[in-house]
């Protein structure tokens, strides 16, 4: 006959799985910490924990290894990132440069008030493995989407096919994260507000031809 487990109980009024939640995010933190500043492949898991504040067992028990916390570290970054574009985006005037601008200012902006986050979703997270390579893909397509939205008016006007026009817009998020990755490289000597307008120059150029202006 099966047993039945009884459920976790609270410790110190925290039930168990609220404990596991809040040190998963405790590692998560400690992992962009380390993989944003000595780089993943010079990180191990006990330097991610000791900067947690927690044991390994408490890292396996969220964790199967380094590469599954740097999948969840890079998603988090990500995140971060594409909330500040959006963000500021949703405060902008309604005209496609002004909207752009803001775009470009809330993302250029996330990576100079963290230069973690940048080294993480810039240099870090390529040529690990292919599932990390594949999760990358998808924050590229999920950026080129945004790009679509901000500028469906030029999109639309393109007359280019939905295939065509969704590798223009991965084409502009690779410019902008190549001027980024340089930036970064270049220890961001260039002041953030030339990097934001060569950028905003470049995407409008871009979109002005679709809108055959």
């Amino acid at each position: 006959m099966a047993v039945v487990q009884p459920p976790s109980r609270p410790y110190r009024g925290t039930p168990a799985q609220d404990r596991v939640t809040a040190r998963r995010d405790r590692l998560i933190k400690a992992g962009i910490d380390v993989f944003g500043t000595i780089g993943y492949r010079a990180a191990t898991v006990q330097r991610v924990c000791a900067g947690a504040g927690l044991t390994k067992r408490y890292f396996y028990e969220s964790f199967a290894d380094s590469e599954a916390l740097l999948l969840a570290c890079y998603e988090r970054a990500a995140d971060q990132i594409h909330a500040a574009m959006v963000g500021a985006v949703t405060g902008a005037p309604a005209t496609l440069a002004d909207r752009l601008h803001a775009a470009l200012a809330g993302y250029y902006g996330a990576i100079a008030d963290d230069q973690r986050l940048a080294r993480l979703t810039l240099l870090e997270i390529l040529g690990v493995s292919p599932a990390v390579d594949a999760a990358y893909q998808a924050q590229t397509e999920r950026f080129a989407r945004s790009v679509e939205l901000l500028a469906v008016e030029a999109f639309q006007a393109s007359g280019l096919t939905p295939v065509r026009r969704h590798l223009v817009a991965q084409g502009i998020i690779g410019a902008i994260t190549t001027t980024a990755t340089q930036w970064l490289l270049t220890g961001r000597r260039t002041p953030l507000g030339d990097v934001v307008a060569a950028s905003e120059t470049l995407v409008l150029a871009v979109l002005d031809h679709l809108r055959g202006a």
